[in-house]
């Protein structure tokens, strides 16, 4: 088992570092050693960062996460890396239960994960859970169909390199697209299928631009459709491109909408797949944005 390197992408996260600290100190098996990488901060990451005892790379304007990814990565000496946001937990057991698959047989072991919201009742917003089975036979497919964000995984340092990494064009979604990268390059996964990573939603936080965030998934599955690999996940491919743009149309982005309606079919898709008759019937004659977001609504305002 290599060594492993925990890597934090920092922007602004002077109040979130010695919470992090707190989890780190708890773990069972220690990472390696620990990098920062400070994006443009306007406050005290860097100073707070040195006072934990931690490296960071500093200074820099701010340019993104994925960037930041990217400069983490590259600095990293160990065979091994986990990236983990600075406003995230962690289990104390994180390294213990995943390092042992950490070896010449993988390139990538990855855990569940649990969103929850960032204050007292700590309530659960989304469950990912993911099939060992398919990330070890079929990984491209399943990570289509199942996001995972870096919070989740141990990755060897070359199959990152082999990947080029995170794709800085994507300022949202960068963490499941190079997932998604690293399957069609072949790498060898397994998956724990315990969750040992929590990310702590808050209103302010960056991601909760749905907009931006779905606008930047649509502009990744117009790649994979361009990929020479895209006939044989087809199906998927259709799943999520319609997924993106019911997303979008009910966020009143019209225009990316109708750019995902025109993937979907583009690929062979008939949005929308649906079995009510009411849509089953409009469908010839209303435009197919109209009756995705009509279905969304539906579908929300349902118990």
């Amino acid at each position: 088992m290599g060594q492993h390197t925990l890597l934090i992408p920092c922007y602004n996260a002077a109040r979130y570092l010695p919470r992090l600290a707190e989890y780190l100190h708890a773990m069972t098996v220690p990472f390696d050693r620990i990098l920062c990488y400070d994006d443009g901060s306007t406050d005290d990451t860097v100073a707070v960062a040195r006072q934990l005892g931690w490296r960071i790379l500093t200074p820099n304007p701010n340019r993104g996460v994925a960037h930041a990814r990217n400069q983490l990565a590259s600095a990293v000496q160990t065979e091994w890396f986990h990236f983990h946001d600075a406003d995230d937990r962690i289990s104390p057991h994180f390294l213990e239960r995943l390092r042992p698959f950490c070896d010449d047989a993988h390139d990538v072991v990855s855990c569940d994960a649990d969103w929850i919201d960032d204050d007292e009742r700590g309530a659960l917003q989304i469950a990912w859970r993911y099939d060992p089975v398919s990330l070890e036979r079929a990984p491209h497919r399943a990570l289509l169909t199942t996001a995972m964000g870096l919070n989740n995984s141990c990755i060897r340092r070359d199959a990152w390199a082999r990947v080029g990494g995170c794709d800085e064009s994507l300022s949202i979604w960068e963490d499941a697209d190079v997932h998604i990268r690293l399957a069609r390059a072949g790498v060898r996964w397994h998956h724990v299928p315990e969750v040992l990573t929590w990310s702590l939603r808050r209103p302010e936080s960056f991601s909760h631009d749905y907009a931006r965030g779905w606008r930047c998934r649509l502009a990744a599955l117009e790649k994979y459709a361009n990929d020479p690999a895209a006939p044989a996940i087809s199906d998927a491919l259709i799943s999520e491109t319609e997924r993106a743009a019911a997303e979008l149309a009910s966020l009143g982005a019209t225009a990316d909408a109708c750019r995902a309606v025109a993937l979907c079919r583009r690929l062979g898709g008939n949005p929308p797949s649906s079995r009510h008759p009411l849509v089953r019937l409009l469908k010839p004659v209303v435009p197919a944005v109209t009756l995705l977001r009509w279905q969304q609504r539906r579908r929300r305002a349902s118990p």
